[in-house]
């Protein structure tokens, strides 16, 4: 079986697809066998599939497996699973879920889960991403903001984690936006002191902001990839193997 781990975000937004792509790739430079997954994909529409999350982590780290295999479900309207799957009457089976991720970790060393959303999205009427992430049994890494609200929702998702004895290796903190004011500035310093101190994890960077994206995604995923952040994220995912044997 091969070692996982299942990226997750304070929101939606933060910066999950950037992470997962940028360790992705991180470990692939390493020399070690990567698979990607996003389980499930809402927003996607036929013209803009190239576009898409799925296609983007595979593309990325130039995989072979088909978009189907990277993301079993996809729905064109851009709202929670849950609601996008009953808008196109289908309804998300998580055992597809689980023998199509059962399928890719026989193939890959390491294998990158990205969610979707937080992790109380619904995703059926009784399950949420979190049950997700602890149906596949994978330690997940938390992106949030370095800015201001960036405590309160880490702090809440990384709860709503540990009430369902999910193990957390990282709270990653992105930058979504540039910090250039003075007040923004102290608002993410600040915010980055408080998570180090009460968040019971290790906090990982803020990230560097990577502007004109989502248009930009290669360039911003290759430099992020380099980055003392991934460098430390991908070490900490050795040591989660290495305790798991």
């Amino acid at each position: 079986m091969n070692h996982g781990i299942f990226i997750t975000g304070t929101d939606t937004g933060v910066g999950k697809t950037l992470v997962a792509a940028a360790l992705a790739l991180h470990l692939k430079k390493r020399g070690l066998s990567v698979g990607v997954m996003k389980p499930i994909e809402t927003g996607v529409s036929p013209a803009r599939d190239a576009q898409s999350d799925a296609v983007r982590l595979g593309m990325i780290i130039e995989s072979e497996e088909p978009v189907g295999a990277i993301r079993p479900y996809s729905f064109e309207p851009a709202v929670a699973p849950l609601a996008a799957a009953q808008l196109e009457r289908q309804t998300i089976n998580l055992e597809i879920i689980r023998k199509v991720y059962r399928l890719l970790s026989h193939r890959y060393e390491h294998l990158i889960v990205e969610g979707i959303g937080g992790v109380h999205v619904p995703i059926t009427g009784t399950i949420a991403v979190m049950d997700l992430i602890k149906q596949l049994r994978l330690p997940a890494v938390v992106v949030g903001r370095s800015g201001l609200g960036g405590i309160n929702h880490a702090l809440l998702t990384i709860e709503a984690l540990r009430r369902k004895n999910i193990s957390i290796l990282a709270l990653v903190l992105n930058r979504p936006h540039s910090v250039r004011s003075a007040i923004s500035r102290i608002q993410e310093r600040t915010t980055v002191d408080i998570l180090r101190k009460q968040a019971g994890v290790p906090v990982l960077g803020p990230l560097s902001y990577e502007p004109g994206m989502p248009g930009r995604f290669r360039p911003a995923v290759v430099h992020l990839a380099r980055s003392a952040s991934m460098k430390k994220l991908a070490t900490l995912m050795q040591r989660s193997v290495r305790r798991s044997r």
